[in-house]
């Protein structure tokens, strides 16, 4: 917890003190008659106007009074008769800075997206936020609790936006929508702020459609869709170019093994001619597979099924049957947490006369196998100390688990020759923790988890495996260079002979 209250403590550390670095910015706006004071708080006179809803933070906050347009009019007429000629004039002033962060994420957004106030920002205090808040927001993803990320990207992307916006006006400059040439109004900052938040939020995320239709229904405006589905698309294309997106990025710091929908293995060699992507079509499933698998009987005794939750801590075990030629042949997958359930339950413990009398299975067995599925209550009993007892105890070396009932016999299993590209596509579609690599015989020659199908531990195997190819490839060749070469020196000689 000490890490999120950090981050509270520096925002708003920088919060109250940062206005502080920027000058006040006085209220302005366009009037068509030029006596008329350009210093105001109003947007009832014309479009481009300063919003009500920004913060004074500690700038003068003016003095407002009344005052009329035409002069033989008082003051006090004016107000009764609530003429169109009644308007409050102030030299008040606000901060830039305390409007974006003296609120919400979801208010800050809505000031950076509002059309016609291009006098509302500058670009300084939006570089200096857009820093700030930037930089914070990637600290705050990262932290173990829950933080949004919806709001900060779009406020980012209408950041940048902004100062593109406001860039394109100074160029350009300002077309009122009272104008008669109404085809440069879109050039205005609020709306380069909502072409900006699509951009980035599409960057981040890599969405494209859904996002297109929310940033437009955002707006209600429909002739934004071009430029939005535009920005969109640029940003993610830009994105797949550079990297992969953030939720990819926050599983791989998390470690959490996550499959693409493709396998992508980039082959790096020192020859440039060779490199590119690896064709997992030309490898097998033993190429990735992790051997040799630490295996069970369908019979096993206490102590041994202890002794292997004790040494290793894998979620499941290929369980093998050993038949009449001698072979121990794969016959199904009992997970870890089956097996401690049963060691919970001493009762389901058998002595070799037990097993070997026979006997009809009984209708109802010993553990639910509802319990196995849904219930973690034989986690919590059974401890490190039980494990040890059944390993050190001599009583636990001839008594069984019988692990027949309650192993699966659907879990799949492929040969070892089977294609690694398919071997992939298998356990990924069929969303599987564990998968049986069996040779001919169908006994067990390994186990393929998520783990070993991740991007890192294939090019490693991959390439330990052209390792050892290469060199059984120049050990025949040198083999076979010998031998021609002892044939050739037994024809010189023979031909020496002759002479």
């Amino acid at each position: 917890m000490v890490e999120p209250i950090l981050i509270i403590v520096i925002f708003v550390t920088i919060t109250v003190f940062l206005p502080k670095a920027f000058r006040c910015t006085p209220f302005e706006c366009g009037y068509p008659n030029p006596t008329v004071s350009s210093r105001c708080l109003t947007d009832s006179l014309d479009p481009l106007h300063t919003e009500r809803t920004v913060y004074h933070y500690t700038c003068p906050q003016g003095v407002k009074r009344r005052g009329t347009e035409v002069s033989n009019v008082s003051v006090t007429d004016c107000c009764s008769n609530n003429t169109q000629f009644c308007f409050s004039v102030t030299n008040g002033s606000f901060s830039e800075v305390a409007t974006l962060m003296f609120t919400t994420g979801e208010d800050a957004i809505k000031h950076l997206f509002s059309r016609q106030t291009q006098k509302e920002f500058s670009v300084g205090p939006l570089v200096t936020f857009l820093v700030i808040y930037f930089v914070l927001s990637c600290w705050c993803a990262g932290t173990h609790i829950a933080s949004g990320l919806v709001v900060p990207m779009l406020l980012i992307g209408a950041l940048y936006g902004r100062i593109i916006g406001i860039a394109m006006v100074e160029a350009f400059g300002v077309y009122s929508p009272t104008e008669e040439d109404r085809y440069w109004v879109w050039i205005d900052p609020g709306a380069f702020a909502l072409i900006g938040a699509a951009s980035f939020f599409g960057g981040v995320s890599r969405l494209t459609v859904s996002l297109t239709v929310i940033m437009v229904e955002l707006t209600n405006d429909v002739q934004f869709l071009l430029p939005v589905m535009v920005a969109v698309m640029v940003a993610k294309w830009t994105g797949d170019f550079i990297t992969h997106p953030i939720y990819h990025a926050l599983l791989e710091m998390k470690c959490i093994p996550f499959l693409d929908a493709e396998p992508v293995i980039i082959r790096k060699d020192h020859d440039r001619s060779s490199a590119g992507v690896v064709n997992l079509e030309l490898y097998r499933a033993k190429n990735a597979m992790s051997a040799p698998a630490k295996v069970v009987h369908v019979h096993e005794t206490v102590a041994t099924v202890a002794n292997l939750l004790l040494t290793s801590s894998h979620g499941g075990y290929p369980v093998v049957q050993q038949i009449e030629n001698g072979n121990e042949v794969f016959v199904g997958l009992v997970s870890r947490h089956t097996l401690q359930i049963l060691l919970t339950h001493a009762d389901m413990f058998k002595s070799c006369e037990d097993l070997t009398s026979g006997g009809e299975e009984p209708e109802e067995l010993a553990v639910d196998l509802r319990q196995l599925v849904f219930s973690a209550d034989g986690l919590v009993c059974l401890s490190d100390d039980m494990l040890e007892t059944y390993t050190q105890e001599q009583r636990y070396q001839t008594l069984f688990l019988d692990i027949g009932p309650y192993l699966n016999q659907s879990a799949p299993c492929v040969q070892a020759t089977f294609s690694l590209h398919r071997t992939y596509i298998l356990f990924r579609t069929l969303g599987l923790r564990h998968l049986v690599v069996v040779d001919s015989m169908n006994r067990v020659a390994g186990i393929i988890t998520r783990k070993d199908l991740m991007g890192f531990s294939l090019e490693e195997r991959l390439h330990s495996y052209e390792n050892e190819r290469r060199k059984e490839h120049l050990n025949m060749k040198s083999d076979g260079s010998r031998v021609t070469a002892s044939v050739e020196m037994g024809e010189v000689g023979s031909e020496g002979l002759d002479f």
